[in-house]
């Protein structure tokens, strides 16, 4: 049964965990780990958790560490600073590439260590599968969330971009499984697996692991959720304004990125294996079709315009899209919290002077992109948001915000709550900041309820941007909401 809960996402009594004067010390299944305590909980940062998926193992699915294979550490190993971020390019200059390939780690927040008996939240980052990493700041757990909440968290780094997500014949012809893309969802599996066989010794339940993921965070646990060899490894999920379109198969995908090797230059396997990095990121079709900087998704849709897929149904990890995989009782089915905001594209429209427009430019917008549906397109569209309402941006992000998202996820939640036997819940948050914020230093002046705007919340990071009181009560929902969930569907 789907359960709609509107938000206003109170408080969780705080924990502080006792500590001596000696940094906190954990085993783990490769060897001890040592960490930091700050804030009252411990954290342990820039855990590896696969062999590097470097020269020979790009595009391969990443290996675990293992005694056996002689891969894990000796001594102890210090986790006191975050892991390399996954390469990728800049999200504050994309003509510029930031990371390394040897980036695989994982980081743990926790209130204490005592043997595991405390919820676990996992973290997967959004950021397009091309951006971002899994202590970004303002976007990943801290030790003030784990005290605050008495909660262990996880993050990740995985794969991104043409690391993470090309598929292509050539890659799929030298795989065992004869498939390419997804790699990065294989590390989601991964880090999941290390959580475990692992947490316990962190202070958590490996019997209470709740993924929640925002943007495409939120989409790669839609993907995991039609991913047979995930069953056991969580038991809540909580989807942020996910794209739940994955239907283009390996082959479908591997047609339209081509242009990708035709830029490398390359025609065989080890050439792209000795390829440059930088070399890989700046071959992939950014600004033509399939459009991998899918800048048109923060505007209006425009008839005959598509971006192509970078998740893909590969026919291994992901057997089958996840609408068919449920349809047909093949799904991972755990409750599930379903979220967006009001007006999503309100953080970075592509219309950067969207602010600025009165209410002519407004009609002149919906008519030139809505327009190409047929006149009666823009016709309804403007009475269902009409003019003279709050403002032009309001409508606007409005809008298109309810087309790319809203509804696209009133649906997911639909689906599956039809099929599901756990139960489904769904919000949307139309909480706004008390003056603009330029959400991760994105130029855009967000006035409204934006992307992330709920992440924001649960992590405690409005404080970030400015002094939030008229937002303590939102912050205070943010955590009543999420405790509910994880109380309720435990």
């Amino acid at each position: 049964m789907l359960q709609v809960i509107l938000i206003y996402l109170a408080f969780v009594p705080l924990v502080y965990s006792t500590h001596g004067c000696d940094p906190p010390i954990v085993n783990t299944e490769c060897g001890k780990v040592q960490g930091i305590y700050k804030n009252g909980a411990y954290s342990f940062r820039g855990i590896p958790y696969a062999v590097p998926p470097t020269g020979s193992k790009r595009w391969t699915r990443a290996l675990p560490l293992s005694h056996k294979t002689s891969t894990c550490w000796n001594k102890t190993y210090q986790a006191t600073n975050f892991g390399h971020t996954c390469i990728q390019r800049n999200p504050d200059n994309i003509s510029q590439i930031i990371g390394s390939e040897d980036c695989l780690f994982l980081n743990v927040w926790t209130p204490s260590l005592s043997p595991g008996l405390l919820p676990v939240m996992v973290w997967i980052h959004g950021g397009s599968l091309q951006f971002s990493n899994g202590n970004w700041p303002t976007y990943s757990p801290d030790e003030q969330l784990a005290s605050d909440t008495n909660i262990v968290y996880v993050s990740m780094n995985y794969r991104l971009h043409a690391f993470g997500f090309m598929a292509l014949d050539i890659l799929s012809n030298s795989s065992p499984t004869g498939t390419s893309g997804n790699y990065g969802f294989m590390d989601q599996v991964l880090a999941l697996q290390w959580v475990q066989r692992n947490i316990r010794n962190f202070g958590g339940d490996p019997n209470k692991v709740t993924v929640f993921g925002q943007s495409s965070g939120g989409t790669s646990i839609f993907a995991l959720l039609a991913a047979p060899e995930v069953a056991g490894l969580f038991h809540r999920a909580w989807l942020m304004s996910t794209s739940p379109v994955l239907n283009k198969t390996t082959p479908e995908a591997a047609k339209d990125n081509e242009i990708f090797l035709q830029n490398t230059g390359c025609s065989t396997i080890t050439c792209l294996h000795n390829l440059e990095a930088e070399k890989v990121i700046n071959s992939v079709p950014w600004d033509v079709y399939p459009y991998w900087a899918m800048r048109d998704q923060g505007d209006l849709p425009v008839k005959g315009v598509f971006d192509g897929a970078i998740a893909v149904v590969d026919g291994d990890l992901i057997p089958e899209a996840p609408f068919d995989a449920w349809k047909s009782g093949k799904g991972i089915d755990v409750p599930l919290l379903i979220g967006s905001t009001a007006q999503e594209i309100d953080f970075f429209p592509t219309q950067m002077d969207l602010n600025l427009w009165n209410w002519t430019l407004y009609e002149q917008r919906v008519r030139q992109k809505l327009g190409t549906f047929g006149r009666q397109i823009s016709d309804e569209a403007l009475r269902l948001y009409p003019t003279g309402e709050v403002t032009p941006e309001y409508q606007y992000t409005s809008m298109a915000s309810d087309l790319r998202v809203s509804c696209a996820n009133d649906i997911l939640a639909d689906i599956a709550s039809s099929h599901y036997k756990s139960p489904v819940f769904r919000y949307v948050v139309t909480s706004r900041p008390s003056h603009p914020i330029h959400v991760v230093e994105i130029p855009f002046p967000a006035s409204y309820s934006c992307h992330m705007w709920d992440i924001f919340g649960f992590f405690g990071t409005i404080k970030d941007y400015y002094t939030p009181e008229p937002e303590r009560q939102y912050v205070r929902r943010c955590y009543e909401g999420r405790d509910s969930f994880l109380r309720e569907n435990g």
